[in-house]
């Protein structure tokens, strides 16, 4: 089994010459001192293409001040919005679209630390040129943190907030929505799913409660209809949420939320849960992914239009021993809870690399899979057996990708800046296809003859369809020709 790692590694690396995408643009946020960090939190896709980046950016004498960015679709930043708290740990954590008859606007939701240490939630409204219209500090008891979690559009036409409050050695989960509702549980995760146009967004949120005999339990609750589920691992010891996507469409059987758990188990070590529930928590299908040879971890998810499920999973081979390995593993589950594929990726990771390990899975609307990793940085699409079909290696650490319709992709996070200090930047990049298709660096005769000879052709895993859209027709056709000559 090592000497096949070994070999995809090999394979891997042999792969990464074979790009099929060329970097668009890019931009990079540097703070006033070159000495200074700034951190992505979260990137929020807006309804005209552009988009809001989300975090913090650190100054000389306020410490951390939280920072909006509003970038053009072209990657040219329209406006910067900073603010400072009272303290050192301020951030913008999450974003909010709203169109009403008041007019456009953007909810922030800011983590800002008070004059005593204590952390404190703001609620934002900006106007969509990045003026502040008024702002919300949601109440909290003088000596209790409220970390700020998300923010959602509700079904009564109002912005929901969801915070963790902190007091002493008690964590629970706070609701505002014009006042303060408290639910008894730790909060992990609050999953803000898709949903069709004029419907409620569908909200889920997952945590922990403490049992005296199982340990830690998982708790979901449902901001739409108000259920509430619990899950428990058989063996009694450590479950909690890993990732998870939702979506409430009009087609009931397409609707619903998918969760992945983290389970301990009794002698497998860590397993991976995947739960599949109604709109009304209701259990559909579960699958346990466990063995006893390696420990896994889920690390992100996401569903194709007739309800697949693709997981990225993190392995840890041979688990405690001095040649521990981490890998990535792809699971494909069908709309019933098989499981249809299980694969690893090859990153291009030393065997003995014991540092972190992360990734992202998405796809488009024409099935395409796209997966990032960092630890080393990877950039990938994959075809149906999980193999890599192109590869890159932008050297940023991924907290963001955004698969886009036309074929191209965008990432964000920090990236190197490759000078004498190194430090990380806040980082953006789009990359769109370009026109190579067999990965030789030149757009030439031999491309356009692949594009010709797949004409008509559909499916997921096709190399000549540039934009994207599950066909390979004259606009693919027309993109080859227009960037004929490339590279050569």
């Amino acid at each position: 089994m090592r000497k096949g790692i070994l070999f995809g590694l090999l394979f891997g690396l042999m792969l990464a010459c074979q790009a099929q995408v060329r970097e668009e643009w890019r931009y990079v946020y540097m703070p006033s001192d070159p000495d200074l960090l700034a951190r992505l939190e979260r990137m929020v896709r807006l309804q005209d293409g552009s988009w809001l980046l989300l975090g913090w950016t650190e100054t000389p004498l306020s410490g951390q001040d939280a920072l909006a960015i509003r970038l053009q679709p072209n990657g040219i930043p329209e406006w910067i919005y900073q603010r400072d708290g009272a303290g050192f740990d301020d951030a913008f954590v999450d974003a909010l679209e709203v169109s009403t008859w008041q007019g456009d606007a953007f909810y922030l939701l800011g983590r800002f630390t008070d004059s005593d240490g204590y952390l404190q939630t703001r609620l934002l409204r900006l106007t969509p040129s990045g003026q502040l219209l008024g702002e919300t500090l949601l109440p909290a008891e003088p000596t209790t943190h409220n970390r700020p979690l998300r923010v959602a559009w509700m079904e009564s036409s109002e912005v929901g907030v969801f915070t963790e409050q902190v007091s002493g050695a008690s964590s629970q989960l706070a609701y505002y929505i014009g006042a303060t509702y408290l639910y008894n549980f730790r909060p992990w995760m609050v999953l803000v799913g898709e949903h069709a146009p004029e419907q409620p967004t569908p909200v889920l949120v997952m945590g922990t409660f403490s049992t005296p005999l199982r340990g830690l339990d998982v708790r979901m609750v449902n901001f739409l209809f108000g259920n509430q589920r619990d899950y428990s691992g058989p063996a009694g010891g450590f479950d909690v949420p890993g990732v998870g996507a939702g979506r409430l469409l009009y087609d009931p059987a397409q609707s619903g939320y998918w969760v992945a758990v983290q389970s301990e188990g009794s002698y497998t070590g860590e397993d991976i849960v995947l739960l599949r529930l109604d709109v009304g928590l209701r259990l559909l299908w579960g699958y346990r992914y466990t063995t006893a040879q390696h420990d896994d971890f889920p690390e992100s998810l996401t569903l194709d239009a007739q309800g697949i499920t693709y997981l990225l999973a993190r392995t840890h081979l041979w688990s405690g021993e001095p040649f521990e390995q981490r890998v990535l593993r792809l699971l494909r589950f069908s709309p019933n809870g098989a499981l249809q594929q299980n694969s690893l990726i090859e990153v291009g990771r030393l065997p003995q690399d014991s540092s972190p390990l992360t990734g992202i899975v998405r796809l488009n609307p024409a099935g395409q899979l796209f997966v990032t990793a960092y630890n080393p940085p990877y950039l990938a699409r994959l075809g149906a057996n999980g193999q890599p079909l192109w590869v890159r290696t932008p050297n940023i650490l991924f907290r963001e990708l955004f698969v886009e319709r036309d074929g191209s992709l965008v990432i964000a996070g920090q990236g190197l800046i490759h000078n004498e200090e190194n430090f990380p930047r806040l980082t953006v990049v789009k990359y769109a296809p370009d026109g190579d298709v067999d990965g030789d660096g030149c757009v030439d005769d031999a491309d356009l003859l692949r594009v010709l000879m797949a004409f008509g052709q559909s499916g997921s895993d096709l190399l000549e369809d540039m934009n994207g859209d599950g066909i390979v027709d004259d606009a693919d056709l027309i993109h080859v020709l227009f960037l004929f000559g490339s590279g050569c």
